[in-house]
């Protein structure tokens, strides 16, 4: 079934405003995500955005599904990326200056696109793209609220099966079944390069303080060099924490959660620890309106840190500490907003992020809440429903 064609073409005029706002000619867009979020499919190719008039798709593979997914009413099969021009003089649209998504396109492909257009001047319009992506529409809130709802069913189902002894790779294997049977299309994308995910990281214990290359609080030991993040072969152990972070995908729409099992009962210094999570979340749910801007959560955040003397073990072990508390959710999981120090940007109604203050305590493991929000006229709404309170397991 075709995505909505007005949805589509919606997005398609606000990126023609910014590439008007900024004189552009023209935008190539070719990076999966971004063609998906303007044409609605999936398939290899590339879309060329002028700044007025019908936007064109050109696919390479896979033609036919293109033309069922997509809404729009330009689809062309392109068999030489050299034929471009040609296709764009019968339209007889302007390529002086043309716009590219500079922070993920390959040199060679820029290069390439150099050669087919000698004459024109490139210029990146990343920034404004993804900023027209961090304002979600109706239809987007929808699936990202629906993905909220399935991941608190596959936790309330995941608690009936966690036991003391069990590995960390068993519990990520069970999580991963119900979600899928839920829906979970299996995939998690993330835009920075060399960035990736793979449903999210179920951390036991010390293993909760192992950092890697992944650019994320938490990492784990994960079943090898090849992939050192997500689970591992640990068992979870009596008197200890377990720290499950997942992120589900709902046609396509992530929400990102933790949440804290024990396997026994928590020390009264474990609580207290775990609390200024609470503390924090409760704060911002509290103060957050439209326009409130990274930088000032961010500082509202710290103060409360601050406060209860915990700053050298925030957001990852000492030396090693994440430069953020929260990022904008979507179709990637490394969506704008970015809630981090000195960031000015707003947080303006319709954007989604993900909260996520976390505590590595040495020799015990991770204390923290992770919750995916949404920012309406009167402030924030929680997506991630399950309970916050640390679960008891036997």
């Amino acid at each position: 079934m075709k995505n909505n064609y007005k949805e589509i073409y919606d997005r398609i005029a606000k990126l023609q405003c910014a590439l008007q706002k900024h004189s552009i000619d023209a935008a190539i867009i070719a990076q999966k995500i971004d063609l998906f979020y303007f044409t609605g499919t999936l398939q290899q190719g590339l879309l060329f955005v002028s700044n007025e008039g019908e936007p064109l798709l050109f696919v390479k593979r896979d033609f036919d599904r293109a033309k069922i997914e997509s809404p729009l009413k330009y689809i062309y099969n392109l068999k030489s990326m050299n034929n471009l021009p040609q296709f764009l003089n019968e339209h007889n649209y302007k390529t002086q200056t043309i716009a590219f998504e500079l922070d993920v396109i390959p040199y060679n492909l820029y290069r390439r696109y150099s050669a087919i257009f000698p004459n024109a001047h490139f210029v990146d319009l990343s920034t404004e793209i993804r900023k027209i992506r961090m304002i979600k529409s109706k239809t987007e809130i929808e699936k990202i609220k629906k993905s909220g709802e399935l991941i608190e069913e596959s936790f309330l189902e995941l608690k009936k099966n966690i036991r003391i002894g069990m590995k960390e790779i068993d519990i990520a294997c069970e999580l991963e079944y119900l979600a899928r049977k839920k829906g979970h299309m299996g995939l998690v994308r993330m835009r920075a390069f060399n960035q990736e995910m793979f449903f999210g990281h179920i951390l036991s214990g010390t293993s909760g303080l192992l950092t890697s290359y992944v650019e994320s609080p938490t990492a784990g030991e994960g079943q090898g060099a090849f992939f050192s993040q997500g689970a591992g072969d640990r068992v979870v152990k009596e008197n200890e924490p377990l720290s499950i972070d997942f992120v589900f995908c709902y046609e396509g729409y992530l929400v990102d959660m933790t949440r804290i099992f024990y396997a026994g009962e928590p020390s009264k210094e474990y609580r207290n620890i775990y609390n200024v999570a609470k503390e924090i979340h409760q704060t911002i749910v509290e103060n957050a309106l439209p326009g409130i801007t990274c930088n000032e959560i961010y500082l509202k955040t710290l103060n409360i840190v601050s406060k209860h003397k915990l700053e050298d073990i925030f957001m990852g072990p000492k030396g090693k500490q994440a430069p953020y508390i929260g990022h904008g959710v979507g179709l990637e999981l490394d969506e704008l907003p970015v809630l981090a120090k000195n960031i000015d940007d707003k947080i303006e109604e319709n954007t989604v992020f993900a909260l996520e203050p976390k505590f590595f305590i040495p020799e015990v493991g991770i204390a923290g809440i992770e919750n995916t929000y949404l920012m309406t006229d009167k402030g924030v709404l929680l997506l991630t429903k399950y309970s916050d309170d640390i679960q008891i397991i036997i």
